[in-house]
């Protein structure tokens, strides 16, 4: 992680993981929409409490809130083009590519170059790219 951001102390990535699994076992087995709603800005939280600081300003995780919401909706159009992945594979991998820079982009908005290394990794932050494989 990046050294450069100082926005308090930071959850080791075992406090981390303790923590999101906590929210999800906490969860009752069919969560209203709400409640999933609500554990996924938990979990935004949690990652910039791991990733930049537990003191990072609150507007500022709002305006990256906004943004996930906003990503959110582009992720459902994605996975189900992956469903569909058979009639839809080129375009399916070119979106993925382009839904990973528009995340790093968007985020680009509210975070500093170095706070966006130390949040995505310095390659990821440079040449986002998410994992997916069409062969199958």
């Amino acid at each position: 992680m990046n050294q450069g951001v100082n926005h308090g102390p930071r959850l080791t990535g075992e406090e981390y993981d303790r923590r999101v699994i906590k929210l999800h076992c906490d969860l009752p087995p069919a969560p209203s929409r709400a409640q999933e709603k609500q554990v996924k800005r938990q979990e935004l939280d949690l990652a910039i409490d791991h990733r930049l600081g537990q003191d990072f300003p609150l507007s500022r995780r709002e305006a990256l809130w906004a943004i996930q919401q906003r990503i959110d909706k582009k992720h459902f159009w994605l996975m189900f083009k992956y469903i569909l992945k058979r009639f839809f594979s080129k375009s399916l991998a070119r979106d993925a590519q382009g839904l990973a820079g528009y995340l790093v982009d968007e985020y680009a908005k509210v975070l500093s170059k170095a706070e966006l290394e130390s949040y995505f990794g310095k390659e990821e932050a440079h040449n986002p790219s998410l994992p997916i494989e069409l062969d199958k």
